[in-house]
């Protein structure tokens, strides 16, 4: 057994026992880890805080290989968001956003891109009025970190760059022109919901520039909410899970009427 040390990010926690907390954490060095923290929720003396979603907290810890999960021996939250949990809008995009690492991070894997895209996308989210951008343009990053997105600036059948209505094609998360959909469409192929031109603008553009360089007025909101339905459909087939945060950020969305390519 090892005393380990590491920095990292609260993704989620749950009850253990009487007064234990289970949390998965996102760190610098190693990853995702589960830790648990003995105790913690009936001591009066120790910050609860580190357990809280969203949290940045430095840990010491106790490491054995093969284990699950390893406890906590001391730690300290270096960042705590209370504007997070004032507002329901910002509580369902944070939610959202540690779900989207969790259910798509393995343990024991460190990607020190995702460390601080994650850490640099909570602290804007604590103090933006363009939630769904931001989640948007973090799910974007989040997947070319992973490698597994297609360039959003042609058709992945035809390589038409005049996309100015096409829809994601769930097998790589490419776009695909209208004119290919109408001529070429096997049964077997699944799409996400009709998006225009001005959406594939700002993906191109968040996976160009960083989000403070974005200007949020010139995309709309439809638009926006039309990337992240898609992007978590991709998600949710490509890992084979399910985000359960969407339903709640995209409850707008389905208040729309469908449409058709014109």
């Amino acid at each position: 057994m090892e005393i380990l040390k590491t920095t990292g990010i609260a993704l989620s926690s749950h009850d253990s026992g009487e007064a234990d907390l289970l949390c998965n954490y996102y760190t610098r060095e190693f990853g995702k880890r589960a830790f648990i923290f003995k105790g913690l929720r009936k001591s009066r003396k120790r910050q609860r805080s580190a357990a809280e979603p969203g949290a940045v907290a430095r840990l010491v810890y106790y490491y054995r290989r093969g284990r699950e999960a390893h406890v906590v021996n001391e730690f300290s939250v270096e960042k705590f968001y209370p504007s997070l949990t004032e507002d329901l809008s910002r509580i369902m995009h944070l939610c959202f956003i540690l779900e989207s690492v969790e259910k798509t991070s393995g343990y024991d894997m460190p990607d020190e891109s995702t460390y601080f895209l994650l850490r640099a996308g909570i602290e804007e989210l604590s103090h933006t009025v363009n939630a769904p951008h931001l989640t948007a343009f973090f799910l974007l990053r989040l997947l070319r970190n992973l490698g597994i997105i297609a360039e959003p600036d042609r058709c992945r059948l035809c390589g038409s760059t005049r996309l100015s209505a096409f829809k994601m094609d769930m097998a790589d998360f490419g776009p695909v022109c209208g004119s290919c959909l109408s001529s070429n469409s096997p049964a077997d192929r699944s799409v996400g919901c009709l998006m225009r031109g001005n959406a594939r603008d700002f993906m191109a553009e968040c996976l160009a520039a960083k989000f403070i360089s974005i200007d949020p007025a010139r995309y709309r909101n439809e638009d926006i909410l039309d990337i992240l339905f898609s992007a978590s459909l991709f998600i949710e087939g490509y890992f084979h899970t399910e985000l359960k945060a969407k339903q709640f950020i995209l409850s707008e969305r389905f208040q729309r009427e469908p449409v058709g390519f014109r």
